[in-house]
């Protein structure tokens, strides 16, 4: 009796097996037509929306208002930080005569900044200005020329000192006009090679955030003459290249 009743309960519990794995195949065949069904709509909304963003973009960057990369010049033809073109720029805002407006508003700042005194009013009326002066196989970057001051600037961007590099410029321009020496870098670095006491005491440091700060002022300070307004823009222009380049 007893295994009777084992192979029928066996039996009853083989076919309660196969009845639930049917039912469960069942739902599992209507749950994944359902989920297709449902990933088919969502993947229809998210292309439609994505085409839409699409559509947009393009719009947006027909019309310019999709921008990016750099806004200033230099920048832009990958000289933002070539020295030499810091020096011809620096070069163009010195001389008073330029089309920049700043007058001698710049030479008298740099002037101060070497001294510690106030400029006198006729300081860099008459100023020439020198770019790559050559003496005894020595390069001088700037060299600005005033009535009675004689100021020279050593820029370094990313280049390093040469050998005994100060040491040669004090050497080769202290007989100038009350000769006063500037080392110019991105964060006001003493210069190395400036080690005789003579040239170390010279030599009067200033970063290129500094001299950014300067320029600023000069040109809110200014009145530039009619027709100056282009010149003026690029001054502006380059302002935006040092506040990029070096803060």
């Amino acid at each position: 009796m007893e295994r009777e009743w084992n192979e029928i309960s066996g039996r009853r519990t083989r076919a309660l097996l196969a009845d639930w794995r049917g039912t469960m195949s069942e739902l599992q065949r209507g749950w994944n037509e359902i989920s297709g069904r449902r990933t088919r709509a969502l993947l229809a909304d998210w292309r439609g929306t994505m085409s839409e963003l699409r559509r947009r973009h393009d719009r947006l960057v027909a019309d310019g208002l999709w921008v990016g990369g750099p806004s200033d010049f230099l920048d832009i033809v990958g000289m933002a930080r070539d020295e030499n073109t810091h020096s011809r720029m620096l070069a163009w805002l010195l001389d008073p005569t330029r089309r920049h407006g700043l007058g001698c508003a710049l030479v008298s700042r740099l002037v101060e900044h070497c001294t510690g005194e106030p400029a006198p009013a006729s300081l860099a009326v008459r100023t020439t200005v020198t770019f790559s002066e050559r003496r005894n196989g020595r390069e001088a970057d700037l060299v600005v020329r005033g009535d009675d001051f004689t100021l020279i600037i050593e820029n370094k961007v990313d280049a390093q000192e040469q050998p005994h590099q100060c040491d040669d410029l004090y050497s080769n321009f202290k007989n100038e006009s009350t000769p006063l020496f500037l080392f110019l870098t991105p964060n006001g670095r003493k210069p190395r090679t400036a080690t005789a006491p003579s040239a170390r005491r010279a030599f009067r440091t200033l970063s290129w955030p500094e001299i950014r700060a300067m320029i600023e002022t000069a040109v809110d300070e200014s009145r530039p003459a009619p027709g100056a307004a282009g010149a003026v823009d690029v001054v502006r222009n380059y302002l935006r290249t040092l506040k990029e380049q070096f803060g």
